[in-house]
């Protein structure tokens, strides 16, 4: 045992610097390959740390921003649509008409002999959403389409269908008085929903036109669909929020045979019809600040404010002129962050959108996705006590620096803006009297 302890501390101590040569040798290789890697992998996973180590920051980075109008955007078969009008003191007046099919319920109709018509409606639940002062009430017009529909074929906010001039509404001057959390009695149960009458002329249409009704198709190339669409009135007016696909949507005929009391439904089926949400601005009669900037197209005015709208409306578009700059100063962009400031004052009336999007710009000049979107630490929500939005664009940053991948411009847009009613005013690139909160571009960068 003595012979065994005085040799192994010699053996020890030897292998022992053996193996530590041998990890540092493989320790130095794998720093060097480490130090080969692509740049643009640096600062990428960084997400919401901010812990930036030795990082530089500034939020000085030269930006231009200035508002236009929205290219068109497709409305075909949302979810819900919407309904009214709304006057604005800065957009001016937009108006929501819907066009959308009917089919009867059933394979097989019959109405029995001689039926008598009781009365025709049309009836629309609502989603619970809404936009401006559902106080105000407006006027609906109810028309005939004359034109086909095709449920292959995309449509868009500003499409216009062919329709009959004779308004179909029971009362020349039906006026909805809108009610979208109130529940009301329908046949036996209660549920939030608008019912509008309609002229007996189109139930006894329906009624001596049952042959009609033996298949889907046939019906809906002989009964093309409505338009429906609101009329403004001396007041500012709402938007409120339908659900056509619902069971309780849709047109109900009522009649009997001798004293028997019968009810045939023509539902909206989301599968089988076709819905499409119509937006109509009147721009002109907005603020003279707005009309300036997105319809005269004074791109200087985003200094000071700048707007969005959905319902194919308004976006901005936000570019960084001077952001190759970095690229000759041979840094790493570990954390980019662009900051939207909400400005608006009747936040009661005129709600911020709850999320905000940006669409990128490839090289071709197409709209893209950039590679930041729907990251985990994305952002894009509504932040109600700092009134901002803030994005994570550091890899869009980075791609612009190495690759050139995309062109150094955004979009900004609201979110789910062909389904949603909403606006904001926000702080431009260098506002006369809140410049602390101006729309800007936060980044901590390293130097190498």
């Amino acid at each position: 045992m003595k012979n065994f302890w005085k040799f192994h501390p010699v053996n020890f101590n030897l292998r022992s610097f053996f193996y530590l040569s041998l990890f540092l040798i493989v320790a130095t290789f794998a720093g060097f390959q480490s130090c080969q890697k692509d740049i643009s992998s640096i600062g990428l996973n960084l997400k919401d740390r901010d812990d930036l180590i030795n990082a530089i920051f500034t939020d000085s980075i030269s930006i231009n921003a200035y508002s236009i109008l929205e290219d068109t955007l497709n409305t075909k078969n949302l979810i819900s649509n919407y309904l009214g009008f709304i006057k604005d003191p800065v957009f001016g007046t937009t108006t929501a008409g819907i066009y959308t099919q009917f089919i009867p319920q059933g394979s097989s109709v019959s109405l029995g002999e001689f039926p008598q018509l009781d009365s025709i409606v049309l009836t629309l639940r609502y989603s619970g959403g809404f936009f401006g002062d559902t106080l105000n009430p407006f006027s609906i017009k109810v028309y005939r389409i004359t034109e086909d529909i095709s449920s292959t074929k995309p449509y868009y906010q500003n499409n216009v269908f062919a329709h009959s001039d004779e308004n179909l509404t029971y009362k020349s001057d039906f006026i909805l008085f809108p009610k979208p959390t109130s529940n009301v009695m329908l046949d036996t149960f209660v549920v939030a929903h608008a019912r509008i009458k309609l002229s007996d002329e189109l139930g006894n249409l329906f009624l001596r036109n049952v042959s009609q009704m033996a298949s889907n198709e046939s019906f809906k190339s002989f009964f093309k669909g409505l338009y429906i669409c609101a009329i403004p009135l001396a007041n500012n007016g709402s938007l409120v929020n339908f659900n056509l696909t619902s069971e309780i949507s849709g047109i109900q005929l009522y009649y009997k045979n001798d004293t028997i009391k019968r009810q045939l439904s023509f539902p909206v089926r989301s599968t089988e019809t076709v819905r499409i949400s119509t937006y109509q601005h009147e721009y002109k009669q907005g603020s003279a600040e707005f009309v300036n900037q997105v319809l005269q197209k004074d791109t200087t005015l985003g200094k000071d404010i700048l707007y969005l709208q959905s319902m194919g409306g308004v976006k901005t578009k936000i570019s960084f002129p001077n952001i190759k700059e970095f690229k000759d100063k041979n840094v790493v962009i570990n954390k980019a962050e662009l900051v939207i400031t909400n400005i608006g004052e009747d936040l009661n009336l005129f709600p911020p959108p709850n999320r905000l999007n940006i669409q990128g710009i490839d090289k071709k000049g197409e709209i893209t996705a950039i590679p930041d979107y729907n990251t985990s630490f994305w952002g894009g929500n509504y932040d109600e006590t700092n009134k901002e939005y803030r994005f994570r664009i550091t890899r869009y940053i980075q791609s612009i620096l190495l690759r050139d991948e995309y062109q150094p411009y955004l979009y900004l847009v609201t979110d789910r803006a062909a389904a949603d009613a909403n606006r904001l005013l926000l702080n431009g690139t260098n506002p006369t009297n809140n410049s602390s909160s101006r729309l800007r571009l936060e980044i901590y960068y390293t130097e190498y």
